[in-house]
């Protein structure tokens, strides 16, 4: 059983990359149909794309808890753990490890629109999280914020000046075909990725951890997986600002849509941990990244070892000081 689940995930990874080829390769043929930049079609595209498996992670568990209304407590420590810990991973050991072997840029037109929205998510999803629960009016509150958010972006990316030289290819059958593909590419690994973190459950199913701690550190990761492959590949094929907003604008995903449409669905309970521990920390980490992007548009060596032992740093605190789930009293 224990090599089964191995080779599964191996396989697992492996689907995860090639998909990320295919879909990298034809999400720059969009960009170039539409004239939009590339982080555009990073922070909206591919990280919507790259959040399925956690935005499909939040309506199969919201649904599992309006049927077993009993698995509210511990289902609902997994998912927002997860979402939490996705968005942590990224931007303390995905985006510094991309910055180590490639290059991060977020140009400054676009800096202040990434960072700000990435730090707005994180705070809003506190405030929604600060009394112990998500209700359905603040998960309305969220999907609405997100949405809001993407049509500001979209009337931004149209009038940013940088664009206007930017050379339009005009829109045939082939960007229809292009379209189709990333869609199916990202409905596969929706799939995929489900396998993927299905098979981790099980192999860490006996484990003496809480269920946020799971959900943070080990499907928080896996659930990362595509954002850091995508990433990865955009940075090979030479598109460095949309390899920034892939794993930035999933960082505005993940609190937004994912916690609004589960929160929609069936509310939450979250765990006292999640308000006093990792939605600070998350803050707090985009924060600094915002400082250091700001100073360079870019991260350099330091920087980024900054943000994994910050990282590393992070995941033994939780694991020390926090070893069960107790409920926020509101």
């Amino acid at each position: 059983m224990l090599t089964e689940l191995i080779v599964i995930l191996l396989l697992g990874v492996a689907a995860i990359l090639i998909l990320s080829e295919i879909i990298i390769c034809h999400a720059i043929k969009v960009a170039n149909y539409t004239g939009l930049s590339g982080t555009f079609v990073g922070m909206t595209i591919l990280s919507i794309g790259t959040s399925i498996p956690e935005i499909t992670s939040h309506i199969v568990g919201s649904i599992t808890i309006l049927r077993e209304p009993e698995t509210m407590v511990p289902i609902s420590g997994l998912l927002i753990g997860t979402n939490i810990g996705s968005d942590i991973f990224q931007q303390n050991f995905i985006l510094p490890t991309v910055a180590l072997i490639g290059s991060i840029m977020v140009g400054r037109r676009h800096l202040h629109d990434v960072m700000g929205g990435l730090l707005g998510a994180a705070v809003l999803a506190l405030a929604v999280c600060i009394n112990g629960v998500i209700s359905r009016e603040e998960g309305a509150l969220l999907v609405f914020t997100y949405l809001a958010y993407l049509l500001y972006l979209h009337k931004r990316d149209k009038h940013w000046e940088g664009n206007k030289n930017e050379k339009i290819v005009p829109f045939c059958r082939s960007a229809y075909t292009a379209v189709l593909i990333i869609v199916g590419g990202f409905a596969v690994m929706a799939v995929v990725t489900e396998q993927v973190v299905r098979s981790s459950v099980r192999l860490v199913d006996m484990l003496p951890i809480s269920a946020s701690f799971f959900g943070v550190i080990f499907l928080g990761i896996a659930t990362s997986l595509p954002e850091l492959s995508t990433a990865l590949l955009s940075i090979r094929k030479g598109k460095k600002d949309m390899s920034a907003g892939i794993m930035l604008g999933s960082n505005v995903t993940n609190p937004l849509l994912g916690l609004g449409i589960g929160g929609m669905i069936s509310t939450y309970t979250v765990p006292q941990v999640i308000i006093v521990y990792d939605l600070p920390v998350n803050i707090a980490t985009a924060i600094m990244l915002y400082i250091f992007l700001l100073r360079k548009e870019d991260l350099n060596r330091g920087e980024a070892v900054t943000l994994l032992i910050c990282y590393f740093s992070y995941v033994f605190f939780r694991w020390f000081l926090f070893p069960l789930d107790t409920l926020s009293v509101g």
